[in-house]
């Protein structure tokens, strides 16, 4: 048994039935968003499906005969509850989370996000330093109370449609980008276990978030239950002599099952930042007769492909610059020029540099910071190096920097994969990881500062 809309379902019979016949004509249209299961119910008398007002009479391409009994479409009980409440407005209901005294947090790595119903939202970064000192802490305002939307809007999160309480956010901090302050759009949605945490956000555009809150308050109101249409059962019984289910789909089944067994023998490797999946065939274990264990040689981490000698060579010489992310903001490095975050919209492209390559500043920093610099040969693994003199950051006052980390990881399944990430630890201060086998092949041939002549023979 499964679950389709009824226009699906139409889909579905249409390629098992070649022929339809209507053998009882008065009953009540489908909407496309209701859901139905069709149940293969076996032999049933005729005289018990003939008493249903409803049934379809239809034919599969093996002649296989079976009648589908459709079910009414009455108002559901959901329905008539939203119809017949009486209770509190959405505004009464979240006003007891608005006059709440305590704050929601949201922890990240290096963030902390902190979310007062109805006052504001801010982001901050408690630095030790300025915590001793009693400081006030660096924070990001992304907007103050501004007003409520009346009207009831749905969205759809994790696959299911939503109702929302909205409030909207502005005249947040000043955004360095845009020069304009922040703004931000919070959806309060239904949960019953909800206790106003943050669900999740996103920046929508340059300085623009869109929060996503679970609260329990808005659950009595039968207006904010999730959209989950109800499943109606279509029964489908054979008749002469007929096997129960289609043959057709007895081999669909087959060849699912078929398909599951060949994923359970597989293990699903995800990378972290910027996120690689990598699948990798795992057999199952089965006993074997002891035997000596043959000899195991190194990987072999030459390029043998010309294509990947190229691209290597390009992006050494810089001219080949390598992209990452998959949000609103997206990375990238030209080896040897610059690393710089962007994003495109319909209104044009936006580049913030993170930090350019000044090979004097590397050293220095190689210099103050000696545990960054290559292993010594046949036990190197990763490159660092130091990206300087970025745009100024409107927190610290401060130019941008980032360090860029090369790094080896052998996979002879996929020797041309490349897995990028992007860290902040600390404000305005950046780590860009690159992995790929595509390196293992150069780390030897960096000189003690890692520097590599880009005309070297790959």
């Amino acid at each position: 048994m499964f679950q389709i809309n009824f226009v699906a379902m139409l889909l579905y019979l249409a390629v098992i039935f070649t022929l339809s016949v209507l053998t009882s004509l008065a009953f009540n249209p489908f909407m496309d968003s209701d859901l139905h299961s069709i149940d293969w119910a076996g032999p049933s008398s005729i005289d018990q499906i003939e008493d249903s007002k409803n049934v379809v009479v239809m034919k599969t391409g093996a002649n296989e005969k079976y009648k589908c009994v459709l079910p009414d479409t009455k108002d559901s009980e959901d329905d008539s509850s939203k119809r017949n409440y009486a209770g509190p407005t959405p505004d009464e209901l979240m006003e007891s989370l608005f006059q709440q005294k305590t704050c929601s947090y949201r922890i990240e790595s290096y963030w902390t996000y902190e979310l007062c119903h109805g006052k504001h939202m801010k982001q901050y970064h408690e630095d030790k330093e300025l915590v001793i000192k009693r400081l006030p802490l660096r924070s990001i305002i992304w907007g103050l109370l501004n007003g409520v939307q009346k009207k009831i809007k749905i969205k759809k999160i994790d696959n299911i449609d939503l109702p929302y309480f909205e409030v909207n956010m502005t005249d947040g901090t000043t955004c360095d980008l845009t020069q304009q302050p922040r703004k931000s759009r919070f959806l309060y949605v239904c949960q019953p276990d909800g206790r106003g945490e943050i669900y999740e956000f996103k920046e929508v555009s340059t300085c623009e978030y869109e929060i996503v809150v679970l609260t329990a308050v808005l659950c009595s109101n039968p207006l904010f239950k999730p959209k989950n249409p109800p499943v109606s059962k279509i029964a489908c019984h054979a008749v002469d002599g007929s096997p129960d289910k289609p043959t057709v789909l007895k081999q669909w089944d087959t060849e699912e099952n078929n398909y599951q067994t060949q994923l359970n023998k597989e293990k699903v490797i995800v990378k972290p930042g910027n996120i690689q999946v990598e699948i990798e065939n795992v057999e199952p274990a089965t006993p074997e007769p002891p035997q000596q264990a043959p000899k195991v040689s190194a990987p072999d981490t030459t390029l043998g492909d010309t294509t990947d000698k190229q691209v290597l060579r390009d992006f050494l010489s810089g001219s080949h610059c390598l992209q990452g992310g998959s949000g609103w903001w997206k990375h990238e490095l030209c080896y040897g020029k610059y690393v710089k975050q962007f994003h495109e919209d319909p209104n044009g492209r936006t580049d913030v540099f993170l930090g350019y390559w000044n090979e004097q500043k590397h050293l220095e920093w190689l210099t103050n910071h000696p545990s960054k610099k290559p292993a010594e040969i046949g036990k190197r693994k990763s490159l660092h190096y130091l990206y300087v003199d970025g745009e100024v950051c409107d927190l610290t006052g401060k130019k941008r920097l980032a360090e860029v980390r090369l790094k080896c990881v052998p996979n002879p399944g996929q020797p041309h994969s490349v897995s990028i990430y992007l860290m902040e630890p600390k404000v305005c201060e950046y780590i860009l990881g690159i992995e790929s086998p595509l390196f293992c092949s150069i780390l030897d041939r960096a000189d003690d500062n890692g520097l590599i002549n880009n005309k070297i023979n790959v």
